[in-house]
């Protein structure tokens, strides 16, 4: 099983002479025996570098410890002559009580110099941290008495005075060698260190400056087994911050702060004021319900290093099971500040039965929504994450509804009857034979090879003269009845399209439009349409081909078989595709064949000829041969290219061709008429 680094801690705390040094004044006032009022203005007392270091830490263990009573594991060790181990990896050991007990047996350190900056990164108090991290905790020992595989990584904070870049390079040195050495010693019943996580802070009092030249916060591998983050902060309450925020970076913690709490005042018990309770807990709470932070209002606090969610205290309500939400994920909390009369005041309504609804605002909308709830179980405050959609016992949602309720245009009858189409029923014959369920994958994907998930996303199948077209497609196979009916409605669509009428809307209303460039789009996006739902379902019989043919032959494009190869009528149709001047052409083309007195009679009899039953019903339109003289591929390209040419700009009257041969024209004519160039007879050729 594989531990993270956060599962066991060693905290080496330097005790040379640096730490004993004053950091930060406290200002003590005491009052006169005589005369009210008065008070005597005394010396301030300073707080040494250790008192700062040694209260940061212990708030450090106090919050791990109240939001994971029994997963995180801290160890302590003094770097003294010799070092010493304050408490071990047992549950009995893991609590501020023994930790403050030991550290008061330790003392302050004495001002002289027998631990000097320089000897702050001797080898006595790594080496015995490194091998307290090699000795399992009681978790982990339950997992080796089980015969698993554990996983072994911790982390090593390190909180001393440097001198210079030479120093700190030689402590992580000196890491990186114990690990390879105690690897290299270590049984194979023992524990390794698969990876340590060295986090170095350099404190020094204000004042005193030294020439360190580091990336701070950014991790610089060692080595596969040993990763370094290196941090310069002044001593005092300073250290308290840096460490607050280490400990929300290395257990994943979140910041909430709960404003606008009505609390009496201390002074005046009639009246009261808002007040604002910051608290830590697992970051999952906000991860849960909206899956990062991007959404949630944060904001930093003076001083900080993190920022923090501001939720807005609501109506308190009973902590009754009857009375509780539905919630995606529970999880302790702790103050911050936990001595502060605000939070002790919090603490104890939370704790006298009641719960507290949290507002939260989302950044990017502006709605408030009811986000978290505080309350109580068994004697401990814990943060509930309520879940902001639909509950699961809740009725599911609707079909037509989208993300937020939001109603959708989903073909819902469609999608219906795609499902009672492709029902499947039990085999009883040889379970080896995959052949009834490739057909039923055969057929599903071909019922859904082209199929538009919405009503706004298509316009042929709002069209009701689709609809016979449509259900004979679908079928097995095609009768000549059922050819006739499709043919009829190709044509019934030209037809529609020839007189302009206007194509149904998403609701089934025809949709206005005033240009006739916008209508003509909407019918190229309908026969696209419906050749893709033509060539979805033309492999499935003949009669399903044939259908696919007759369009294509209405729409006059090339008709490519299975067992052809692609050749010059592929190449044209991909002409086509490429070719910006295709429409333009087209439109061209039907009008001069729309002008041309032949037009009616031919258009009969292509009719006739395509139609089949259905012809008399087909509009007269002219079927237009693909190559009908045997061109080859550059003759044909090079003449669709001279006739886009001859569409955008007049041609220049030397390169016009007259038969076979170029055409002889007179140049300079304006210059002869003037006189001014040679005789008026003797033109250029």
């Amino acid at each position: 099983m594989s531990f993270p680094a956060s599962h066991k801690t060693v905290i080496v705390l330097d005790h040379g002479a640096h730490f004993a040094q004053p950091c930060h004044p406290v200002e003590v006032d005491v009052q006169r025996a005589r005369g009210p009022g008065a008070y005597i203005p005394l010396a301030p007392v300073s707080k040494s570098v250790w008192t700062c270091v040694v209260e940061a830490t212990l708030e450090y263990c106090r919050i791990v410890w109240d939001l994971f009573p029994v997963e995180k594991c801290i160890r302590f060790v003094v770097r003294k002559n010799p070092p010493e181990i304050l408490n071990g990896w047992k549950n009995e050991h893991q609590n501020t009580a023994s930790i403050m007990t030991a550290l008061a047996g330790v003392g302050r350190p004495t001002p002289d110099r027998k631990y000097g900056a320089a000897d702050s990164a001797a080898d006595g108090g790594i080496d015995l941290a490194l091998e307290s991290l090699c000795e399992p905790t009681e978790k982990q020992v339950e997992l080796l008495e089980a015969g698993k595989e554990v996983i072994n990584r911790g982390r090593m904070i390190i909180i001393t005075t440097i001198i210079d870049d030479f120093h700190r390079k030689k402590l992580i040195r000196t890491a990186q060698d114990k690990i390879l050495k105690i690897n290299q010693e270590t049984e194979d019943n023992d524990m390794k260190l698969d990876h340590v996580e060295l986090v170095i802070i350099h404190t020094t009092p204000t004042g005193m400056e030294y020439r360190i030249h580091a990336e701070q916060d950014m991790a610089e591998v060692i080595s596969p087994t040993l990763t370094t983050l290196f941090y310069t902060v002044t001593a005092g309450p300073a250290v308290s911050m840096k460490l607050l925020y280490l400990c929300l970076k290395h257990y994943d913690l979140a910041s909430t702060t709960v404003t606008g709490i009505p609390m009496k005042e201390e002074q005046n018990a009639s009246s009261s004021a808002n007040y604002d309770v910051e608290l830590f807990h697992q970051a999952e709470s906000h991860k849960r319900l909206l899956g990062d932070f991007q959404d949630m209002v944060l904001a930093t606090s003076e001083g900080n290093e993190y920022q923090t969610c501001k939720l807005k205290w609501c109506t308190p309500r009973g902590s009754s099971a009857s009375e509780l939400h539905h919630c995606s994920a529970a999880f302790r909390i702790t103050p911050t500040e936990v001595n502060s009369r605000q939070s002790s005041c919090l603490t104890n309504f939370l704790l006298s039965g009641r719960s507290v609804m949290l507002e939260m605002q989302r950044r990017s909308s502006g709605v408030k929504t009811i986000s978290h709830m505080l309350t109580s179980h068994g004697g401990e405050i814990f943060i509930h994450t309520l879940s902001s959609s639909r509950s699961l016992l809740e009725d599911p949602p609707s079909i037509s509804e989208g993300p937020g309720g939001r109603v959708t245009d989903y073909r819902i009858r469609e999608l219906s009857d795609l499902i009672k189409c492709n029902l499947l029923a039990p085999f009883f014959g040889d379970p080896t034979d995959k052949t009834p369920l490739d057909k039923a994958q055969s057929r599903l994907t071909r019922f859904t090879r082209f199929l538009p998930s919405t009503i706004s996303s298509t316009t042929l199948f709002n069209l009701p003269v689709f609809e016979p077209l449509h259900a004979a497609m679908l079928k097995e196979n095609l009768t000549d009845e059922d050819l006739t009916e499709c043919r009829k409605v190709i044509f019934a669509i030209m037809s529609m399209e020839q007189k302009g009428e206007p194509l149904p809307g998403p609701l089934g209303q025809p949709v206005p439009v005033g240009k006739k460039s916008k209508r003509e789009e909407q019918y190229r996006g309908l026969w696209n349409e419906l050749e893709m739902f033509a060539t979805a379902h033309s492999e499935q019989s003949p009669g399903h081909q044939a259908v696919l043919e007759c369009l294509l032959e209405v729409r006059q494009k090339p008709i490519l078989k299975k067992d052809e190869k692609v050749g010059l009528d592929a190449a044209l149709r991909e002409l086509d595709k490429l070719s910006p001047m295709n429409d333009s052409l087209d439109k061209a083309d039907g009008r001069k064949r729309s002008q041309s007195p032949h037009s009616t009679a031919s258009g009969h009899a292509a009719g006739s000829v395509t139609g089949g039953g259905g012809g008399s019903s087909g509009p007269n339109k002219k079927v237009k041969l693909v190559n009908p003289q045997g061109h080859t591929l550059l003759q044909l390209y090079t003449a669709r290219k001279l006739r886009e040419a001859k569409l955008m700009h007049k041609e220049f009257a030397a390169r016009q061709i007259v038969g076979s041969e170029m055409k002889a024209v007179k140049l300079y004519l304006k210059l002869e008429k003037e006189g001014s160039v040679g005789p008026a007879n003797n033109g250029g050729q």
